[in-house]
């Protein structure tokens, strides 16, 4: 009996050090390989990220311009791009240009090195929004460069025709006073203020809330080199060719025909972001 129990007694014991050992002992950890598919899912996204960091959604630009109806200022530029499609996007812009017509000559005469345009009647300045389309002809290459891009847009233009202010010495006939006073070039040829001497151009605008306002279309063709730039910079520039058609002659210059259709060609330097 006695044997019978130290027996029961050895076996209870070794079986609880066993069950001991075997709830101390680690867990072991399984390590599961990826699948494919979520894999492919984390590539996907991560090549996702990537491309919307380099590739823009559109750029938004100011442009300075130069042209061949102006002097070494002809206007500006603002213009809104959409990239949906890397070879051909949309695009919205709005010009103010200077034009000036190529018959026109500073006088001879000039008083404390003041000039004057001789026989201009009129300044011009014409408003242009417009919408059109831009088509990539070589793409920037991958290690960096420029890329050309070739546009045309057009739409509605609104002609400012300003008078023309220069200043004169006016000497009064009833009290014989002399003063300097800013009028339309057009009243120093119809005698409306005699024994007066032109002393140069006023501001440019002088004559803003004298113009008269004219209708018309235009059309513009170009070429655009977009330069290589840093992080979401924009740097472009643009050589094209403009038309300007008017509802009615523009009078520009005294004893001279008057036209409808005028021709500018052009050159904006061009600055924004891409977003």
């Amino acid at each position: 009996m006695k044997k019978l129990i130290g027996v029961l007694f050895i076996f209870c014991w070794s079986s609880t050090v066993v069950w001991a050992q075997r709830k101390s002992a680690p867990k072991e950890t399984i390590i599961q390989a990826p699948s494919s598919t979520n894999r492919s899912k984390v590539i996907s996204k991560n090549n996702d990220g990537s491309i919307k960091n380099v590739n823009p959604t559109g750029t938004i630009a100011l442009g300075i311009s130069t042209s061949t109806s102006s002097g070494i200022f002809g206007g500006l530029t603002a213009r809104k791009v959409w990239i949906n499609n890397p070879k051909s996007q949309s695009l919205f812009g709005l010009d103010l240009s200077i034009i000036k017509d190529y018959r026109e000559f500073d006088s001879p005469y000039s008083y404390n090195g003041r000039g004057y345009t001789e026989g201009k009647l009129n300044q011009l300045v014409v408003i242009r929004p417009e919408y059109g389309r831009q088509w990539t002809l070589f793409k920037k290459p991958s290690e960096g460069g420029a890329a050309l891009k070739g546009l045309i847009a057009t739409g509605p233009n609104i002609g400012m025709q300003m008078p023309y202010h220069v200043d004169i010495s006016y000497v009064n006939p009833g009290t014989g006073k002399s003063s300097i006073l800013s009028i339309p070039m057009s009243q120093t040829y119809d005698n409306t203020y005699q024994r007066t001497t032109i002393l140069g151009e006023s501001s440019f605008f002088k004559g803003a809330s004298e113009s008269i306002y004219v209708p018309g279309w235009h059309l513009k063709t170009a070429f655009n080199v977009e330069l290589d730039s840093f992080k979401q910079n924009y740097l472009a520039l643009e050589v094209g060719f403009i038309v300007d058609y008017f509802s009615k002659p523009i009078e520009m210059l005294n004893q001279t025909p008057q036209r409808s259709v005028y021709t500018t060609g052009y050159l904006t330097f061009f600055f924004g972001k891409s977003k």
